[in-house]
């Protein structure tokens, strides 16, 4: 329970910043931490390269690679975003961040709705094809944020 908490407090940190990316706050080093933490972890269970996600990351273009798609999948469940159906539930975090940000993050769930692919790391893909597509230059800079 306590680290589905905390996956689910960290994905606030980080859609918050995907949302609102010029809020003067700034993310906290302990929230940077855990999510490199994450990170790693996930990169270890994928077996995904670090290159292959900076590629992705600079050009926000996924690569159509296994490894990678699982990686997303791995962030996605450690951040209790992504339920063992492999159903996607972004709505969560309509609980939990500022009701300012509640207009993007629900254009976000109507736009690209419930996908479901071959399996779950397909289903993390092609969710965060269409999250890019609907705020691509938010991810961006959340990601630059919480990653460097």
């Amino acid at each position: 329970m306590c680290s589905k908490s905390l996956g689910l407090a960290l994905a606030m940190f980080v859609l918050y910043f995907l949302i609102e990316p010029q809020h003067a706050f700034q993310v906290p080093e302990v929230v940077k931490k855990q999510v490199k933490k994450v990170h790693v972890r996930c990169m270890n269970q994928t077996g995904v390269v670090e290159e292959t996600i900076v590629a992705a990351h600079k050009g926000l273009t996924l690569p159509n690679d296994p490894a990678f798609k699982c990686f997303l999948h791995c962030m996605f469940e450690m951040f209790g975003l992504i339920d063992s159906e492999h159903v996607m539930h972004m709505d969560a975090l309509l609980d939990v961040l500022p009701e300012e940000t509640h207009p993007t993050i629900k254009n976000m769930i109507e736009t690209c709705g419930t996908i479901k692919g071959i399996d779950g790391c397909d289903t993390a893909f092609q969710s965060v094809k269409c999250y890019i597509d609907v705020e691509g230059p938010f991810i961006k800079s959340a990601v630059d944020d919480l990653l460097g």
